[in-house]
This record gives structure tokens, C-alpha cells and sequence, in this order.
């Protein structure tokens, strides 16, 4: 466990993931209601 800005890949933190799949979820639900996980969010950018 380990929180600092230099992260592998470069990837936001899960929180931030979990943000932003909240905010995906809210403007296309019907859309992205198949992608559960953060890898899968990161296939539909």
C-alpha cells in the first residue's frame, strides 16, 4: 500500500476511478451498465 503521485502506469487512484464511473454510469447507463470493472471503463475511453 502505497499512496504518492508516481503510481504505475500512471493510473488515478481507485477513488477516482470509482468517481468517475459513478459520474459514466449517471450520463449512460444503458451503455456502460456491462463494464463493472475499472479495466473494462478503461476499454470504453
Amino acid at each position: 500500500m502505497s499512496s504518492g503521485p508516481s503510481d504505475a502506469g500512471g493510473n488515478p487512484p481507485p477513488a477516482t476511478i470509482h468517481i468517475w464511473l459513478e459520474r459514466f454510469n449517471k450520463q449512460k447507463p444503458h451503455s456502460f451498465e456491462k463494464a463493472t470493472a475499472p479495466v473494462d471503463a478503461e476499454n470504453w475511453i
